[in-house]
């Protein structure tokens, strides 16, 4: 999975709720947020980041 994010240049949206549509909500009562993968490779070695993010997310028009 780290490969082909690096790979893609690409970020992968991680949800919550049974259709891993919902924020996740890490403690309860929490602020909820949304989280995103992001793959780096060097070499052999590699990384999974998890980015969370409580901002409203709009899509950018190009």
């Amino acid at each position: 999975m780290a490969k082909e994010l690096h790979d893609k240049n690409a970020l992968m949206f991680v949800g919550g709720g049974q259709k891993g549509n919902e924020p996740l909500i890490l403690t309860t009562g929490g602020t909820p947020y949304r989280g995103f993968l992001e793959g780096r490779v060097k070499d052999d070695t590699y990384c999974l980041i998890l980015h969370l993010t409580n901002l409203e997310l709009k899509e950018f028009a190009k």
